[in-house]
This record gives structure tokens, sequence and C-alpha cells, in this order.
């Protein structure tokens, strides 16, 4: 993070009206730089660091579920860039990783074109810092309960050409939308914005008693998170056509263990033709 916190706060709060949301309070816990937290990252603050303590003791799964999250991210966009995908849309990118979505894609072809979006200006600050550095780089403020904006954003729609097949990526994003919300509704929306020939990527965390619980602490603390069950997961991929064995459990290198799958699912599907 370069320069003073206080700065980058400010800068967040009134620089970036398009977000669609504040950036959550430097003494409040933030989603985002939780995540970092559990990935190992220093983007984070001692509120962060406390809830997401809280976190492990009630749920410590959730640290691999972070991990392996993003470890899926990373598979999928390198599988949908071998397949010839060029254009990819990170929507929920969260703070800056060790890898990004730009760094794997451009490995397989450094003419892709990555549009970073989140709806925490805070998270842009840093995307935008580090992240949209270059030509066919941009960081946008969406958010994913207005779809049709999200898609519409006029940056986004001059760094992507909605002519020719996109990879959006939902990636523990939806586990954040209430139900109140229509998370399969988002989809099909989303898709219905997509080119032909596109594909989405989905990762959501599986309903257990203990991330139950955590849900519940999550929300008393002002933190969205609504784990599902198996079969609800897959009424929300099922406008996709799927491109492989999916849903499935993950990690997908051992998801049958001695311990089980893991509670989070991941979807790789194609727009239906």
């Amino acid at each position: 993070m370069a320069g003073p916190v206080q700065s980058l706060s400010r800068w967040a709060e009134v620089g970036d009206e398009e977000a669609g949301a504040a950036a959550a309070p430097l003494g409040a816990p933030s989603t985002a730089r939780m995540y970092d937290y559990f990935l190992g990252g220093k983007d984070n603050y001692a509120a962060d660091r406390e809830m997401a303590e809280q976190a492990l003791e009630r749920a410590p799964v959730v640290a691999r579920l972070a991990q392996v999250n993003r470890g899926f991210l990373e598979y999928a966009a390198a599988l949908l860039a071998e397949a010839g995908l060029r254009q990819f849309v990170d929507v929920g990118c969260g703070l800056p990783a060790e890898r990004n979505v730009g760094d794997v894609v451009r490995r397989v072809e450094p003419s892709c074109r990555i549009a970073y979006v989140d709806n925490d200006p805070l998270v842009l600050v840093h995307a935008r810092a580090l992240l949209a550095t270059g030509r066919g780089t941009g960081a946008f403020g969406g958010d994913v309960r207005v779809p049709g904006a999200l898609l519409g954003h006029p940056g986004l729609r001059r760094l992507i050409d909605f002519g020719r097949p996109v990879a959006l990526l939902l990636l523990g994003v939806l586990d954040f939308v209430a139900d109140a919300d229509d998370p399969r509704g988002i989809v099909r929306t989303l898709l219905d914005g997509l080119p032909a020939g596109s594909h989405m990527v989905i990762t959501h965390t599986a309903r257990t008693p203990e991330l139950e619980s955590l849900a519940a602490t999550a929300r008393r603390a002002g933190l969205a998170f609504t784990p599902r069950d198996r079969a609800e997961i897959a009424e929300i991929c099922a406008p996709l056509e799927p491109a492989g064995p999916y849903p499935a459990a993950l990690p997908l290198a051992d998801a049958v263990s001695a311990d089980g799958p893991l509670p989070l699912v991941g979807c790789i599907g194609r727009k239906p033709v």
C-alpha cells in the first residue's frame, strides 16, 4: 500500500462516486481486507485481523476456503485463456494478490484485456494503482446486485469489446448476495448481457453448521455472508452450460480426501447457444 492510510481512505471516499457503495470505515472490518489477511497479505487493519481471527475460531476452514478460492480463480482464468478467450472481467476483484487475473492470462496471451470491478472504493484505489497500469487493463466501480449497470459502465465498455466473447469471473461474490437480491437472477442478467461464446466462472461457499454460525456472527458485525446448500448453488449455476464436470467440489485435485471435500463449489460454464 502506497502512501498514508488516511489519505488513501479519503481519496476512496470522495474520489470514486461510481463505485455504488461506501468504503468500510477503517475502524470496521472489511470482507476484502479479511480475505487479504487469510491469503497472508498486508493490506489489512486491526479490525480486519480481529474479525478474521474470530472467524477462524468459529470456522477454522475459512482460511483454506480463501486459499482454494484463489487457486481456482487462477486455474479457471488460465483454462479459459488457453481455450482462446482474450477478454476477462473480474467482478469483486478484491485487493491485489501475489498473482492476479492479468498475470495469469497474459502468460498465455499477452494481448488479453482485463477489467477489474469492485464496489469498494478503497479496493478500487489499490486496483488502479497496482493493476490497471497499462494498456488493455482497467478498474471500474460496479455492484453485482445491479448487474445491468455493472455491464453498462461506459469505461468497461470502452475497454471490453462486447461483440467478442468475454470471460466473466464471480469468485466468492454471490456468497455475499442475499436471497432477496436474487443471485440466480443476477447470473441470468449478466449472462444475457454477454456475447455468444462467453463463459462465466462462479465459486460459492456451501452451507455447514459452523459456516452458518459464522454467517450469523458476520451479520451482527455488519458483514453480509450467505453460505447455501449445494442444491441452491446448482440452481444459481443452472443458466450456464457446463464446461466440464461442474458444479464441482473444490479443490479439484483432492476434492475427496480423508477429510472429505471442502465446503466450496466451483462452476465453469458457457453461455448456451
